[in-house]
């Protein structure tokens, strides 16, 4: 079979979807020698900024299209094409598979300006129309799908996402610094500033010296969040380190005391399974994926209400019988995500459900 892959968010610093991307295409070497892989990337002729993926295979080639003229010119006759962007139309007679990873301009449009919202909106409906098969992160998003679009649930497959940071063993984890991180793009969602309030509460009733280490690059509508940074009264006990390589970002959960993750809304939430893999405790949302994602391995709260966040807080940092149980809890949880069980059901969905 000839698979292409959208590969253009690994171009430029990887977030979300670039992490996803590159993780994907690596489990999918490691289990898949017979089937061909040609991976569409599009950049002009002399940006050597950004570079290509190194292919994880013999049987992956790439395809860099320099005039945006579209996969269709640039890519041979696939048999399917994979993509988690809305911007791409199918590629010659390809049956089209098209990974959607949240629907927040939906579920929750705030931080977004009526424009972006239309434009997304509208890409959307039409990869939703021309899909053959869409692939879901959590089954949050599939009912976003189904609420907002009412999209065809017999084309909806949900395929969890794996954690692959390169993380020490529990034993050997160094010991915790006395901070709490957070790590994410800074933007309205992420409730940064509603975890600065957080923080500030906290400091005021556990008399500890704790720090907020908050790790990310900045998104867009980020000004709220540094109004609560300058308002707070433990601003010199906040530390931006802004964005980080993963074996930094490794290093950087294994010695936090606590992982807070108070997030409105998400697609999936890789940052708490990444949290879970490291053995540090997390406090995250039980709105949108975050509840389903973490089960009963983390403290749930409502991201609305900053006292909640500062309470389950203390309460991790008082009990150490709960820290204890809710870490051992994250690391059986964080087995469940793995990319080699991600490749294992893309493949299978293109052995199964395409001619």
């Amino acid at each position: 079979m000839k698979i292409g892959i959208d590969i253009r968010s690994t171009l430029k610093k990887k977030t979300g979807i670039g992490r996803y991307t590159v993780n994907l295409l690596n489990a999918l070497a490691d289990l898949d020698e017979k089937n061909s892989y040609y991976l569409y990337s599009s950049k002009k002729i002399m940006d050597f900024r950004r570079g290509l993926l190194r292919l994880p295979g013999a049987n992956f080639s790439h395809r860099v299209d320099y005039f945006k003229r579209g996969p269709s010119a640039v890519l041979p006759e696939v048999d399917v094409f994979h993509t988690s962007s809305y911007d791409l139309q199918r590629p010659g007679k390809a049956r089209y598979i098209v990974t959607v990873h949240d629907v927040i301009i939906k579920a929750y449009p705030h931080g977004h300006s009526e424009r972006t919202i239309r434009e997304i909106d509208d890409k959307l409906r039409r990869v939703l129309g021309e899909a053959d098969l869409l692939v879901a992160d959590s089954y949050n998003t599939r009912s976003d799908l189904l609420k907002f679009y009412s999209a065809d649930e017999a084309r909806i497959k949900v395929i969890y996402p794996g954690v692959n940071l390169k993380v020490a063993s529990r034993e050997s984890r160094v010991a915790s610094h006395e901070y709490i991180l957070f790590v994410g793009t800074l933007e309205p969602r992420k409730n940064v500033a509603g975890l600065i309030r957080a923080f500030d509460w906290f400091r005021r009733h556990s008399g500890t010296r704790h720090k907020l280490v908050i790790t990310g690059m900045k998104g867009w509508m980020f000004e709220d969040i540094f109004k609560a940074y300058e308002a707070s009264g433990f601003k010199k006990d906040i530390i931006f380190k802004g964005y980080v390589r993963d074996d930094e970002l490794a290093g950087l959960y294994q010695q936090a005391s606590i992982f807070v993750y108070p997030s409105f809304y998400e697609g999936f939430g890789f940052p708490i399974i990444e949290a879970f893999s490291c053995g540090v405790p997390v406090v995250t949302s039980r709105t949108s994926s975050c509840g389903e994602i973490a089960g009963d391995a983390a403290l749930l709260i409502d991201p609305y209400d900053y006292k909640e966040i500062g309470q389950a807080i203390l309460k991790l940092v008082n009990d150490n019988s709960l820290k204890e149980e809710i870490v051992r809890k994250g690391l059986e949880r964080a087995k469940e995500f793995t990319w080699k069980k991600t490749a294992r059901e893309f493949l299978k969905l293109l052995n199964t459900s395409l001619p």
